[in-house]
């Protein structure tokens, strides 16, 4: 209802006048989206907590033949305290047979002492930093030789039963190169809205979109949380071989050499959110880069996907798209109307946007079981700005280099930022104050231009209202310059 609403009025602006005909394309390639985003759901498949529990008992490794599990801990600079707790949490895995292994691209004395303390493995590669998190994951797997190896990210702290929950994956399917679980967020009061707002708006993903394009065999490897088979990334030499977004290219191309990869909707395993709007952008960035990087690689479209596996990893690249674009387009057809044709805004039109401010606002508060509130509105307009720049980088062969992620601070270079060097998030922040700004000046002129004219008042209520709403979710990514 909300999407046949939202597009019926879309569409009513877009030909009301010849000069809004440009508008269509904007809508059609949205809707498109939608479309494809709701077929994929419709037709996927449910997760089964009972038949998951069946499989693992009756497909765990037996006690005489456990296999030898590596695991991996890359870090690079991140806080120590971080390291510490998660470390914590591995040491306590109940799995009787693994290896750890700290891979420190930092190649730091306290992360030393610290991987001592635990009886952990250091590994500290001569060639940093060569690709990035990539060239350390792939020195590591040609020094290690378990059957499979699992990463975890810096502030990633596994469930003791993590493994067991995993591995009879790999042992009834042996076609299956990747066992992925979710990157789970566990907000808290105690948090800034930045987190609780960032933990939150994964669950769609990771509860919904994730377990339906299991169902196509399509979900993405997000590098962490996820357990490897060795022997299908040994003709390759480990994980791909690329500076950036290695996770989501190491699933792609075990699909095309023929292996699978596996979704479970288990929250095995805590991170930690970016706890500031700027560390957040940053993280968002990358992961738009890394979708945008995939569909423009050659390999993607000669490879042997099938046509809804290729639709279900274009469609990630869609959903950046659009969201980038409605920064723009939410605000357009009641301004543009407003401004060239006044006869036409009428309060009742407000009733094509009404379901779905319903639906973000009140249903999807009670379909969440995260913390759902305001803050999720007020990360989602840094997403949008960061999908904006992600993009616009990618057209222009602008993309930053890969930082680690574990640390909420670590993109930010302070010899750049002393320098006035790297200045994305500010200019996001500009450009969106700007067209916001702009954006209820006009509303503003135009309303009292429009009534001194003599048109009714309340006809432009509703415009008024969303404008205000808009610029109160805006209004934190536009002040916070942290």
């Amino acid at each position: 209802m909300s999407f046949l609403s939202v597009s019926v009025g879309m569409w009513f602006f877009a030909i009301s006048s010849k000069m809004f005909y440009w508008f269509g394309v904007f809508v059609g390639l949205i809707q498109i989206y939608l479309i494809i985003s709701y077929m994929v759901g419709y037709c996927g498949k449910d997760f089964s907590v009972p038949e998951h529990r069946k499989l693992v008992e009756e497909h765990s490794y037996p006690s005489e033949k456990l296999p030898l599990v590596d695991i991996y801990l890359p870090c690079c600079h991140e806080p120590i305290e971080v390291l510490e707790n998660t470390y914590k949490y591995v040491s306590q895995l109940k799995y009787p047979n693994f290896r750890v292994y700290v891979l420190d691209d930092g190649g730091l004395q306290s992360v030393k002492s610290l991987a001592t303390h635990f009886g952990f493995n250091y590994i500290t590669r001569d060639n940093k930093p060569y690709l990035k998190k990539a060239g350390n994951l792939r020195y590591a797997f040609t020094r290690t030789e378990g059957d499979f190896f699992v990463i975890f990210d810096a502030d990633f702290c596994p469930r003791a039963d993590f493994l067991d929950e995993m591995l009879p994956y790999m042992n009834k399917y042996p076609d299956i190169a990747i066992v992925q679980s979710p990157q789970f967020f566990r907000p808290s009061p105690e948090q800034t809205w930045v987190e609780q707002g960032a933990s939150a708006t994964q669950e769609l993903f990771y509860r919904i979109v994730q377990v339906n394009r299991d169902r196509w065999g399509a979900s993405i490897c997000v590098g962490s949380n996820a357990i490897y088979r060795r022997s299908a990334l040994i003709e390759v030499g480990g994980t791909a071989e690329i500076g950036h977004s290695e996770d989501v290219h190491t699933g792609f191309y075990a699909l095309t050499r023929g292996w699978r990869l596996k979704y479970i909707p288990l929250a095995l395993a805590c991170g930690v959110s970016p706890d500031t709007p700027r560390a957040f952008f940053s993280q968002q960035m990358r992961w738009c880069a890394g979708s945008t990087t995939l569909l423009t690689n050659p390999d993607f479209w000669k490879s042997d996907l099938t046509i809804i596996q290729k639709v279900c990893y274009m469609s990630g690249m869609m959903y950046y798209t659009a969201a980038a674009l409605m920064s723009f387009l939410a605000s357009m057809p009641g301004l543009l109307m407003l401004l060239f044709n006044p006869g036409m805004v009428m309060w009742f039109n407000f009733a094509y946007a009404f379901p779905s401010l319903i639906y973000s606002i009140v249903i999807f508060r009670l379909w969440s079981r995260q913390m759902y509130n305001f803050n999720v509105n007020f990360v989602f307009v840094i997403q949008q700005y960061a999908y904006l720049m992600a993009i616009k980088d990618r057209i222009f062969g602008t993309t930053a280099s890969w930082v680690p992620s574990g640390d909420n601070k670590s993109h930010v270079n302070k010899d750049k930022k002393k320098k006035g060097g790297n200045n994305k998030y500010r200019n996001m922040r500009i450009l969106c104050g700007l067209w916001m700004g702009g954006s209820a000046a006009a509303l503003a002129i135009g309303v009292t231009f429009r009534i001194l004219e003599g048109h009714t008042w309340y006809n432009f209520l509703p415009l008024i209202l969303l404008d205000s709403f808009n610029l109160f979710i805006a209004h934190k990514f536009i002040f916070c310059s942290t």
